[in-house]
């Protein structure tokens, strides 16, 4: 096994004069090691064959070759969403009661959860998935859901997915009461006066008590999700998610059984939720090495969100002193994927918890050198300075995610106190240390998939209220999309098969409705994905290259000088104003395009 694990085998393009699709006349955002510009790229056998100047790359077209005429368009490597749950997406919106925003007080849950009870049998579980920061200013309790579900288990999962509530009925079947005590690493909130369970249960420790009588989760149920999920994904310009939460054997199978069918490539890492968990996970190294999917290795969750982060000094919430791990435990699994090859990664939200599991890298590190681990921490979110020093002597990598200073900052802020806020995801500290940064969305855990505010959110660090946090830890756009492609691709052991445009690597490319080089700063964000390329294949296409789904005479000039291999365009100009003088081509304009072109050869 390499240093890394099991990864992807390289590929390599069958030498070819003829390529399978060109891309002319754009801004290609190559994202190699000079962040050099073209204006074209050839793919051939999925793979890129040819990036340079339009002369350079026409030559490759022949009778069979696809053009793509970008008309100016802005191409870049295709993004990587270096963090997500794409298979919980599926299932949120195939399968729970989805509680997701605009759904923001507990009224709304409440009706909601009403209505999916009268439409199940008695006794029928009701999964409810996503409720966010509710005007109520509290998690909701039992005794909120009780009245609609008395004959009904029923499980309400917070968007971020680390802390719950439970009705009676569904505390009932897990056997939970006053007098059981606190999982390791888990809480389950007890009435201060009556000592009874409210419902609200924090951290996966105790949210697993009552998931463990959840109906099981099928592959063909999963399966269906993850093929319901990925065209959002692909549509948002993302060609390669990592799913960092790969709980349970079946959501694994589920993957490599929908593989022949995913229109996007994916990274997995399994979820360590109990020791034994290490021997299912070394097992399954062998499962993914091929072009479409990869098994990367393991995750740990060391906390839960900022209400329950583990940090040194306290913090509004249960309990801030609490990690989700016993830490001699933690060392000694670590130790056992670390020996076996495994990339690692680390859930960690507070500064205790950054630290723990630098504790657990380090030692493993002492005990078993390894050049190249890249094992990475999850958001990271309120890193010490000394811990800053810590990731990049180690050499960890940071996997974050930006998006969520704007979803959240405020009530981060409002959490972790001013002193800490002035630490949260510090990404030029991170990049000023040379410490390998990859971007992402942690959706559905946020609102919105949108790597363009994920884009934006890192170049102006600005939260919902308007307000800037840290304004000194801004990144430039370059950094950012650098992040989302070759620095996820890092994160991922993948970055000599994608991340950038250069020849060899995968043709995964996005094209842009902007410029994203030129356009200011707060119109990031507004920019949209025309068209999203994975090995070559089209596979999500807003209209044309135009992005309004007219072939307008600009995009007929384009045509006819490749066609009539006309460098000068003034000649290409006139023919196509002869030819469409309506600035509209249609079935009319056909004959006399023919005749034009037949004309001028």
């Amino acid at each position: 096994m390499s240093a890394g694990g099991w990864r992807r085998p390289t590929v390599q393009a069958q030498p070819s004069e003829e390529a399978d699709l060109v891309l002319l006349n754009g801004k290609i955002i190559t994202v190699d090691a000079t962040d050099s510009i073209a204006q074209a790229v050839a793919v051939k056998d999925g793979l890129i064959s040819k990036v340079g100047s339009n002369l350079q790359v026409r030559a490759l077209a022949g009778r069979g070759t696809k053009l793509m005429f970008l008309n100016g368009k802005t191409v870049t490597p295709g993004l990587i969403d270096a963090h997500n749950h794409l298979a919980v997406y599926g299932q949120v919106e195939h399968d729970f009661v989805n509680l997701r925003p605009p759904v923001d007080s507990i009224a709304e849950i409440v009706a909601l959860i009403a209505e999916r009870v009268g439409q199940v049998q008695p006794g029928e579980w009701v999964i409810g998935d996503g409720f966010f920061t509710l005007t109520d200013g509290r998690v909701p309790t039992r005794w909120d859901i009780d009245p609609v579900s008395p004959n009904n288990p029923v499980f309400l999962n917070s968007i971020g997915g680390h802390f719950a509530t439970a009705n009676s009925q569904a505390l009932a079947i897990a056997g939970i009461d006053a007098d059981t005590p606190n999982p390791v690493g888990g809480i389950i909130e007890k009435h201060p006066e009556t000592g009874q369970p409210t419902g609200r249960l924090w951290n996966h420790p105790a949210m697993d008590l009552v998931r463990a009588y959840f109906p099981p989760l099928t592959v063909e149920g999963l399966v269906a999700a993850i093929k319901f999920a990925q065209d959002r994904f692909v549509a948002e310009g993302i060609t390669t998610f990592e799913d960092v939460n790969t709980r349970g054997l079946v959501r694994l199978q589920a993957y490599e059984q929908a593989e022949d069918e995913l229109k996007l490539r994916g990274y997995l890492l399994f979820t360590i939720e109990r020791a034994q968990d290490a021997a299912i996970a070394i097992q399954q190294t062998h499962v993914f090495a091929r072009p479409m999917l990869a098994y990367g290795g393991s995750k740990f969750l060391l906390d839960g969100q900022a209400p329950t982060s583990y940090t040194y000094e306290p913090h509004p919430g249960p309990s801030y002193d609490l990690p989700t791990w016993d830490p001699d435990t933690l060392k000694a699994v670590v130790k056992r994927l670390h020996q076996a090859g495994h990339q690692i990664a680390f859930h960690v939200m507070g500064d205790r918890a950054i630290d723990l599991a630098l504790d657990a890298i380090e030692e493993a590190l002492i005990e078993t050198p390894r050049a190249d681990h890249r094992h990475r921490l999850e958001h990271a979110a309120i890193p010490t300075a000394a811990a800053i020093e810590r990731i990049k002597r180690l050499g960890v990598v940071v996997s974050t995610q930006p998006h969520v200073l704007y979803e959240s900052g405020e009530s981060l802020v409002s959490t972790w106190g001013p002193e800490r806020a002035e630490r949260l995801m510090p990404l030029r500290s991170f990049l000023d240390q040379g410490i390998g940064l990859a971007l992402g969305s942690d959706f559905p855990t946020v609102p919105e998939l949108s790597p363009q505010l994920t884009l934006w959110a890192a170049v102006t660090r600005q939260i919902k209220s308007g307000a800037v946090l840290t304004p000194n830890e801004r990144i430039t756009i370059r950094e950012a999309l650098r992040a989302h492609t070759m620095g996820s691709a890092y994160a991922a052991f993948e970055d000599n098969l994608k991340g950038s445009i250069e020849e060899g690597k995968f043709a995964d490319f996005d094209v842009w409705s902007g410029d994203l080089y030129s356009v200011a700063a707060d119109q990031i964000r507004n920019l949209k994905t025309v068209a999203t390329i994975i090995g070559g294949k089209i596979v999500y296409l807003a209209g044309d290259v135009s992005g309004d789904g007219v072939v307008r005479t600009d995009d007929l000039v384009q045509l006819l000088r490749f066609l009539l291999q006309l460098d000068e365009p003034s000649e290409a100009q006139q023919i196509a104003a002869d030819v469409n003088a309506d600035n509209v081509l249609d079935m009319a304009d056909v004959p006399t395009m023919i005749a034009a072109m037949f004309g001028a050869v």
